[in-house]
């Protein structure tokens, strides 16, 4: 199973969601197994396609933008310096003849750059929380499909479209989208399921491109001990769509790389090179903790959002519990928790994510009551957890990873 962003087109398939999101896939001639008369639900849409034979290479833009503005910043100072204090004297006399004409213009550019990110003010359906996005639809597509090239790369790194997981998969977005009609109403959703990220390390994750297509690393399958856990692992990414989530945190990204680019040209040019690499150095750093602190937000987000999500489908609360426990085993397993830097970490620590989890069962409880959910089993799953981390242990025992990772 493959995504409808290649380029090249080999064969097509689709796991539909209208009536049953169980229907077989078959190979073209056609693309949908439905039919149109069904009743209509969301479409777990799921392509294969080719890859240009020859490997393309690309180097990092914003590398090559910084390094610009360094080298740019540097050449205008080395530039002054050469200057005569008569040249110099020159060029300050001209510039302040013109001293309103650049001011003007600044402030005309700047008026006009504010009132065009006002307009890139957005409301989530779930919060009505202002969200910062610069992009279109078309536009969220097109970064939808480099960033499903760089994550996948080739279609060897697919899980086959006839494995089991995407028939689990797909009957808990059903399940979910059941409960939640008045948001996921005419919502389409695609799932890819691959068995490495970036085609390098397998790590069990998942995640979520601006288009809503689903990337569902295959390890996470084997921490994965119930549906209800699936459920709220699909919820909270399902969130942080709709929550508009991967749209602003590009968008964030695009506008501080700019802010980032313009104050590397001024710091290189009015600053000798040891103190403007210094203050460029501390410039990244701030601007990574910010980034990592906007993020951790979003997770906290999307998992307060997804708790509910989910209990609307009726799962045991409890199996979230437990599965913020494996997951706590597992990274003190692997030694992936060894060495993060809270303050670089995109995620909140899983202790925190618990006592959120904790702090919002009696509400969520409450919830599943008003919907007419049946009552939890009397066996609370969290009595597994020992036998849970046997089995983690004895996977481990067989694949070895470092950090969480299989190369």
């Amino acid at each position: 199973m493959y995504s409808k962003y290649s380029q090249l087109i080999t064969s097509k398939t689709l796991i539909c969601a209208r009536k049953s999101l169980l229907c077989k896939t078959v190979p073209e001639p056609s693309p949908f197994q439905c039919k149109r008369s069904e009743k209509k639900w969301q479409c777990l849409k799921v392509q294969t396609s080719g890859f240009h034979t020859t490997q393309k290479l690309h180097f990092h833009t914003p590398v090559i933008l910084c390094l610009g503005s360094i080298l740019a910043g540097h050449f205008i100072r080395k530039r002054w310096l050469r200057m005569s204090p008569i040249e110099q004297e020159i060029v300050i006399r001209w510039y302040k003849q013109r001293r309103h004409i650049f001011h003007g213009c600044i402030k005309i550019l700047s008026a006009i750059l504010i009132i065009y990110l006002a307009t890139c003010i957005k409301r989530d359906p779930i919060l009505k929380v202002p969200r910062f996005v610069l992009f279109n639809e078309a536009q969220r597509i097109q970064n939808a499909k480099f960033l499903f090239k760089v994550v996948v790369q080739n279609e060897s790194n697919v899980v086959p479209h006839d494995n089991h997981m995407y028939r689990k998969v797909a009957k808990i977005i059903k399940k979910l989208t059941n409960a939640n009609k008045e948001i996921f109403k005419d919502i389409d959703w695609d799932v890819t399921i691959i068995y490495r990220i970036f085609n390098i390390a397998s790590i069990p994750n998942v995640l979520i491109l601006p288009d809503r297509h689903i990337i569902i690393l295959a390890d996470i399958f084997n921490l994965i001990k119930s549906d209800d856990q699936l459920a709220f692992i699909l919820a909270h990414e399902m969130s942080h769509e709709m929550l508009y989530h991967p749209s602003q945190t590009i968008s964030l990204a695009v506008l501080s790389n700019d802010v980032i680019l313009i104050s590397t040209f001024l710091i290189w040019t009015f600053y000798p090179a040891r103190i403007a690499a210094m203050l460029c150095s501390f410039m990244y750093i701030v601007q990574a903790i910010l980034f990592a602190w906007f993020k951790r937000g979003c997770e906290r987000e999307a998992d307060k959002v997804g708790l509910r999500l989910a209990a609307k489908s009726c799962i045991d609360l409890r199996e979230i519990l437990t599965f913020w426990e494996i997951m706590k085993m597992y990274d003190e397993l692997t030694g992936a928790s060894m060495f993060r830097l809270p303050f670089l970490n995109e995620h909140p620590s899983l202790e925190e994510r618990k006592n959120i989890t904790i702090q919002l069962m009696p509400k969520m409880n409450q919830l599943r009551d008003q919907v007419g959910c049946p009552e939890l089993p009397l066996k609370d799953p969290r009595d597994y957890l020992p036998q849970y981390k046997r089995e983690l242990e004895d996977e481990l025992r067989r694949n070895p990873r470092f950090l969480g990772m299989r190369w």
